[in-house]
């Protein structure tokens, strides 16, 4: 069985993924809209990576916050608007070694 990929964020960032080919995009606001979109994606066992707007996920209840940060599936990768990166956003590799257990970007 594979894994679906969600993406969550602004219009801008869903346009960019749906035209990646990632059929499972959700356009939502900020704020409570956005935090109950992912609850619903991290509560669904079908899906191995989200894909969200990182200053939409730098804004959510701390609760959830905790939630995203301890899971290791699904692998939650924030993704910059076109704002630019905020400075707690967690790198790729980051995210794969907390995923996996171990940095597959050392020799």
């Amino acid at each position: 069985m594979s894994e679906k990929i969600a993406v969550i964020g602004d219009a801008a960032l869903a346009t960019g993924f749906r035209l990646a080919g990632i059929s499972n995009v959700f356009v939502v606001e900020k704020g409570a809209q956005f935090e109950k979109k992912l609850t619903e994606i991290l509560d669904d066992s079908s899906y191995g990576i989200v894909i969200a707007n990182e200053l939409y996920l730098a804004g959510i209840d701390w609760k959830l916050r905790k939630r995203v940060d301890t899971i290791a599936h699904p692998v939650v990768i924030t993704v910059a608007d076109i704002s630019g990166k905020s400075e707690g956003a967690e790198d790729i590799n980051a995210l794969i070694k907390k995923a996996l257990g171990f940095d597959v970007s050392k020799k």
